[in-house]
């Protein structure tokens, strides 16, 4: 444990100090790849969600066309359980367009269209994304300027830009990318220290289908038990 917290205060420092968000406050679930392509995935990771009442604290990610095949409004079941989970208290964002390649590292009339084709797609179920994750983190100048000026905040990997120009350091994770079982334990320690000693936002990001297989599944159950349970004990999402 002790070697865990070590390599969490060394990785910490080395962003300086990650900001606390009181849009976020302690703790956020951010869900990429939002898509009908995972709803089968998506089902068992947001059952969980509701299982420890995080549901206001997770951001779901979307992916308006995935591939550039796969319209989200042709997927009735998919649309449903978004305006379902949306009701919820779930927040519905925006994961790019058709997530193909880098696709928003381009020009700004290219971001331009792809970015008015997402809003339009989301607003078939009354979504409005406050908040934009770029595929593979891959993002322009360009692009970045576009979406700020549509009021949008992206989310980058280590880093939140607000449309008022400013920029603030964030702690962003994710530990359950096909988590092989041998390093369950270790990502769960890594996890728990980081969310009790990392100062500000703890952001956990999730891919469906890569946090599906039976160690990420028993991840998610021990870790969400752990911040649900410190929140009924303070009042507050996370640990510490």
């Amino acid at each position: 444990m002790f070697a865990v917290l070590f390599l969490v205060l060394l990785s910490s420092s080395s962003l300086g100090s990650p900001a606390y968000l009181p849009a976020f406050g302690r703790f956020a679930i951010l869900i990429h790849d939002v898509s009908p392509a995972y709803l089968p995935q998506l089902e068992e990771i947001t059952a969980l969600i509701d299982e420890y009442g995080l549901q206001n604290e997770t951001y779901l990610f979307v992916i308006p066309d995935h591939g550039g095949k796969m319209p989200m409004w042709k997927y009735k079941a998919f649309m449903d359980f978004i305006e379902g989970l949306k009701r919820e208290g779930y927040h519905v964002e925006l994961h790019g367009y058709t997530h193909v390649g880098d696709e928003f590292d381009c020009n700004a009339s290219t971001a331009g269209r792809k970015l008015e084709l997402g809003l339009d797609a989301l607003a078939v179920i009354n979504a409005t994304p406050e908040y934009f994750i770029a595929p593979r983190y891959s993002l322009s100048k360009p692009a970045l300027g576009v979406l700020l000026d549509h009021n949008i905040t992206v989310i980058g990997e280590d880093f939140i830009y607000f449309p008022n120009g400013t920029a603030e350091p964030i702690y962003n994770r994710e530990y359950t990318w096909y988590l092989p079982e041998p390093l369950l334990d270790y990502q769960l320690a890594s996890a728990r220290a980081s969310s009790a000693f990392t100062r500000g936002t703890f952001f956990l990001s999730l891919h469906p289908g890569a946090a599906n297989n039976e160690a990420g599944v028993e991840f998610l159950k021990a870790f969400l038990r752990s911040v649900a349970g410190c929140e009924n004990r303070d009042g507050r999402r996370g640990l510490g």
